[in-house]
Order: C-alpha cells, then structure tokens, then sequence
C-alpha cells in the first residue's frame, strides 16, 4: 500500500488578485507537451496514457470551494493562509493523494494560478512523500514568464535548484504542529 503525498504551494499574489481567483470557475486543463513530457516522466504502476479525458478541473463552481473542500476534510489537514504584508498565500495538505489521476485537478488548479500572481521566483508547489522519509518528488511546479511548468525533471528533492525543499518542509513541519495538538490521538 502506498502513502499519501503532502503537498505545498507558495505563490506571491496581491489580495484582490487572490479574491478574483478564488471566486474564479477552475479552469478546464488543455494537454499540451508539458503535461506529456512530465506524465512520461513519472514512475508509476499501471500507467496509462495521458488523454484529454482524463486530464481534468474540479468540478465546483469556484476555487474557493475547492479550497473549502479540502479544508472541510480533516483527513488531508489542508491549510490556506495568506500573509497580506507580504502578499504571499501558502496553500497545501499534509495528506494529499498517492495516486496521479487522482492529482491532475489540483496541478490544473495550481497552474490556473498563471493568470493572477505576480512574478516572483518564489512561486513553486511540491507533491512529495514528506512525512515517509522518501526523497521521490511526485510534482514539482514553478512559474517562468507568466507560465506555470510541471517539470519532468524534478525526480528526487536534491533536484530542486532552489532552498524551496527546506522551506516545503519547515512549513509543513509547522502545520503538522499546528493541527496535531486538535487531534485526538486516543
């Protein structure tokens, strides 16, 4: 049995660019050489192609539902803080998924995000086994010019240019703190 992702993403985006977005139907995901070139990149059982059918949005009216969603589920221990001072959101789960269909929503969700934040090299999202010890990087996605790149060349975390590894891990080390005092641990 596999284990479930956490997933991290920080963006640089103002509060009105965030409350437009938010309030923004989720974009449906057009397969281009990105997708492909980072779904044959992936390791994973059964693989199948990647076709226009099964890359797909959320089907909620908003992003802010599906923020919503994932929050109401305690199971994935989702956060979504925004820091108005510095204009920075931080979005993730701690229990994401361990399945990469089961994923393409959210990485449509993520690079919809194109369109509304400012550009900074700071813009980057992970999905990595971050509480099993594994240094395997199920997605890694930063943004290059108004674009969003899923990169298939990401594997491992120490392919990850950037010190975006420990501030993935120190984030989601403070929410694990965060949350797991509410849990019931009986």
């Amino acid at each position: 049995m596999s284990e479930l992702s956490s997933l991290y993403c920080k963006v640089k985006i103002s509060k009105n660019q965030l409350e437009k977005f938010l309030n923004s139907h989720p974009e449906k995901p057009e397969l281009n050489q990105n997708w492909l070139n980072w779904w044959d990149s992936r390791n994973m059982y059964s693989k199948m192609e990647l076709t226009p059918e099964l890359l797909r949005s959320y089907n909620d009216k908003t992003n802010k539902e599906i923020i919503d969603g994932w929050i109401k589920y305690p199971q994935a221990m989702a956060f979504s803080d925004y820091d108005e001072a510095t204009e920075e959101w931080n979005w993730g789960m701690l229990f994401f998924s361990e399945n990469f269909v089961e994923m393409l929503p959210m990485f449509a969700f993520i690079i919809s995000l194109e369109n509304y934040i400012n550009e900074s090299l700071e813009n980057q999202a992970i999905v990595f086994p971050f509480f099993w010890g594994d240094n395997v990087v199920d997605a890694y996605l930063y943004f290059e010019n108004g674009k969003a790149i899923l990169s298939p060349k990401v594997q491992i975390l120490e392919d990850i240019e950037s010190n975006f590894e420990e501030q993935s891990k120190a984030y989601l080390n403070q929410k694990w703190e965060e949350m797991a005092k509410d849990m019931d641990l009986d």
